[in-house]
Parts: C-alpha cells; sequence; structure tokens
C-alpha cells in the first residue's frame, strides 16, 4: 500500500509517497536506514526552489521529522499510556505534541530508549519557508531524537489515554511548564 510521506530536512521538505511494508509508517522508518519515496517533491526552504522527481531515496538521519500518514497499528496490540505535552527542537523546526508512555515508564527513559524516530500525537510544528512563519498541525508527527537539539517535557500531570481512545475532546487551558530534570536530549541551545 502507497501512502503519503513528508518529510523535514535541515534545508527542505520532501514529498511524496511511501510502499508502507511494516504496520505503520513509525515502524517502517524504525527500521530502514533509507526511504524509497515516489513521486516526489522537493522544496528548499530558504529559496523555495522545487525539484519533481519520480523516485528519491532519502537517509532517515537527513530526515528531522516526518508528518505520519496511513494506519495506526493494529488495535489490539495498543494499551493504555499517559501521555506527556513535548517540545523539541529539530534544526529549524520546533515540535509540540504528546509522548504516549506506558504505565510505569517514564519521559527520560522513553526519550533515550526507544527507536530514532519518535511519535508525537496531536502534533505542531512550526518553521520558517521562504522568509514566513508556516505553522501546521498533524495527526501524528514523528522526531528523529538522534537529530534533536533539544527535547523537554510540558506538563508536570500526564493525561491517562485509554487503549482505544474516544472520541471525547482534549483537555483545554494552558499547560505548566517545568523542564524535565534529568534524562533530557539537550545537545544545545537554551529551552523556550
Amino acid at each position: 500500500m502507497l501512502v503519503a510521506f513528508k518529510g523535514y530536512g535541515v534545508d527542505f521538505i520532501v514529498s511524496g509517497r511511501v510502499e508502507l511494508t511494516a504496520d505503520r509508517l513509525t515502524d517502517l522508518v524504525n527500521e530502514v536506514e533509507t526511504v524509497d519515496l515516489r513521486d516526489v517533491v522537493l522544496e528548499g526552504l530558504h529559496d523555495l526552489a522545487r525539484v519533481v522527481v519520480p523516485d528519491y531515496s532519502i537517509r532517515r538521519d537527513e530526515l528531522l521529522a516526518v508528518k505520519v500518514a496511513g494506519p495506526r497499528g493494529a488495535r489490539v496490540w495498543r494499551v493504555p499510556t499517559t501521555r506527556h505535552r513535548v517540545q523539541a527542537q529539530l534544526g529549524p523546526y520546533n515540535v509540540l505534541g504528546r509522548l504516549h508512555i506506558p504505565p510505569g515508564d517514564s519521559v527520560a527513559h522513553r526519550l533515550t530508549s526507544s527507536g530514532p524516530m519518535l511519535p508525537l500525537t496531536d502534533a505542531t510544528i512550526a518553521y520558517v519557508i521562504g522568509g514566513i512563519l508556516e505553522v501546521r498541525d498533524a495527526a501524528t508527527i514523528l522526531i528523529n531524537r538522534e537529530l534533536a537539539t533539544w527535547v523537554r517535557a510540558e506538563d508536570p500531570e500526564p493525561e491517562i489515554a485509554p487503549a482505544c481512545p474516544s472520541r471525547a475532546s482534549a483537555p483545554t487551558g494552558p499547560l505548566a511548564e517545568p523542564a524535565l530534570a534529568a534524562g533530557l536530549l539537550r545537545r544545545q541551545g537554551p529551552a523556550l
């Protein structure tokens, strides 16, 4: 099955389609070193130059983030989780979303022990393209934790997520902002 693919590189955005050979796009991107795309458009962040090619292969270590499309995976494998609001800086991109943690696990452990591409749900990605700030929402965005400048938890009290989410609306109101004291993936630069 071909699914839409949108990846964010250091100075470009790549869009196309990918053959989904795993249960989810998250699994595919974590399992392979190179993602083979079809019907590809590459767009420069600074000059807005566009290149259209029929096929293109991109290494995972060139992708700072990926907008997820395609199936969520088998409902039977879902477990209850707690959702923690997380913010990450990846090159020119700032991503905010919810990190799902299994019972008994911690944000710090999840940030350092998962595959390189970490899914954030109810996500927002912000970046400047052609001198204009773009802010885009997505159901899920994968962040390349190995390339993150920094990642921090935003909320002191996580939400409990059921194994099979209902259609109830998300909570509203501002979130508190204590930074996670230990286990942050902080390589350089100050937290926002």
